[in-house]
């Protein structure tokens, strides 16, 4: 399994594979037999491309590299590296329902939203970027190139069972211009019935135009 090529789609009318996508397939190559977390992920690059995995390998110097993530199991650490893949364009897929309702947020930052998910890892991911760049969305007069970028200090597991429904709540710790481009990291709480998963970082990046 040194070299996987991830099922991954061009969902609804977005023009760039879901990071939350390529974790998800990730995730199901990797398994949970011993039980595993995901404890970082960072994507420096969004393609419309297919993606392939390369897990503790070497960099194939043939292809762009998209970012990286790591899990953990009782052994040790996983390191799994993403690239684009050349060629035609990702085959598209409907898009899905929203699973995030009642947005609060300053504006500035700080927000909440209640959620309600399958349970899975994948459909948590899909909660927290929902809504996080709906938080950030809210940040300016005009804001667009809205990106997931990283997460970080995070156990999320693989092969549990996240609260069905709950409440997810986004605090800002740091945020600073990058060439014309706002780069934030906030910290995600999430509540639930029971089975929520401890605080983590996350990264996002966007461009915020004022009148």
């Amino acid at each position: 399994m040194a070299r996987q090529t991830l099922n991954v789609f061009i969902r609804g009318t977005r023009d760039y594979v879901q990071g939350s996508q390529i974790l998800g397939r990730t995730a199901e190559l990797v398994g949970n037999e011993p039980p595993a977390v995901l404890v970082s992920a960072k994507f420096t690059k969004i393609t419309e491309r297919g993606v392939v995995a390369v897990f503790d390998g070497e960099a194939p110097g043939d292809l762009v590299e998209l970012g990286r993530a790591q899990f953990a199991t009782e052994a040790g650490r996983q390191t799994v590296q993403f690239f684009e893949v050349a060629g035609e364009k990702a085959p598209p897929i409907d898009d899905v329902p929203r699973v995030t309702a009642n947005l609060e947020t300053d504006g500035k930052g700080t927000g909440s939203a209640t959620f309600v998910i399958t349970g899975t890892f994948e459909s948590y991911l899909v909660a927290i970027i929902e809504f996080v760049k709906a938080v950030h969305a809210q940040r300016g007069d005009h804001v667009t190139d809205i990106w997931f970028t990283a997460l970080m200090g995070a156990r999320l597991p693989l092969g549990a069972s996240y609260p069905q429904t709950g409440t997810l709540r986004l605090t800002p710790k740091i945020e600073r211009m990058v060439d014309g481009r706002l780069q934030t990291l906030s910290l995600v709480d999430t509540e639930g019935d029971g089975n929520a998963p401890p605080q983590f970082q996350i990264c996002f990046s966007c461009v915020v135009e004022h009148d």
